[in-house]
């Protein structure tokens, strides 16, 4: 499920999605070879924090009313996926929406599409505690 942080500062779901992107890549190598080494050497550097797209079912309401809201591409919003066992992952970052392609015979689809400043792992105390109503 997907959560945003509203404007009283707690989670409320923002829509029911239909998949969840990685959340992490694999860091860039950095090559350290000297002229002694007969082989080449590697360090990891830097990872990437990749644009989090998620698909979700079109509706007007769906789209207009709970999406787009948060989808303005400027404003930095706290988004939270939470996954079946508990655990989760926050995303802090801007984000767009769009509609998908409409093909027959298919159900019609948007995407979500969150470019992250944060992309933090958390288990399932910590998402009880952000999902915690007061």
């Amino acid at each position: 499920m997907l959560y945003v942080k509203n404007e009283l500062s707690k989670f409320e779901e923002l829509v029911e999605i239909k998949d969840t992107p990685d959340t992490g890549a694999d860091p860039e190598q950095i090559e350290v070879t000297t002229l002694k080494r007969k082989k080449k050497a590697y360090v990891a550097g830097r990872e990437d924090s990749p644009s989090q797209s998620f698909t979700y079912n079109y509706t007007k309401e769906n789209y207009f009313t709970k999406v787009k809201p948060y989808a303005d591409g400027v404003t930095i919003h706290d988004f939270l996926v939470v996954y079946p066992d508990g655990t989760g992952t926050l995303i802090t970052g801007s984000a767009t929406t769009r509609k998908n392609a409409i093909s027959l015979n298919s159900a019609i689809e948007a995407t979500l599409v969150i470019t992250p400043t944060d992309i933090v792992d958390k288990d399932d105390e910590e998402v009880t505690a952000l999902l915690a109503t007061e």
